[in-house]
């Protein structure tokens, strides 16, 4: 009752492989990303502050309830300065919305 297994031929094994085939698609080219230029007369310190300040200043234009503003609140409190760099320059090249008065 037992069957033998037999070898698949190799027609039938190339011929549904081809079927499946796949190809590597070539990356896109990314676009390079905005960056803010740091003044290099600028010691740490300065240039630290410089960004604090831009971002306090960019922070009372945006809604409170956007993702932005919160991402930059969070750069600020961190004092993390690639990631100011990177939000800065984001939204300094993009439109922002001017907060509503209540």
């Amino acid at each position: 009752m037992t069957s033998a297994r037999t070898t698949p031929k190799t027609d039938t094994v190339s011929t549904a492989l081809k079927d499946q085939e796949s190809t590597v698609r070539e990356r896109e080219q990314r676009s390079e990303r905005p960056r803010r230029q740091s003044d290099p007369s600028f010691s740490l310190d300065q240039r630290m502050e410089s960004k604090l300040f831009a971002a306090t200043a960019l922070l009372a234009k945006l809604e409170p309830q956007d993702a932005r503003a919160r991402l930059l609140n969070i750069a600020v409190l961190r004092r993390d300065e690639a990631l100011l760099d990177g939000i800065l320059a984001e939204l300094e090249s993009a439109p922002t919305p001017s907060r509503r008065s209540r």
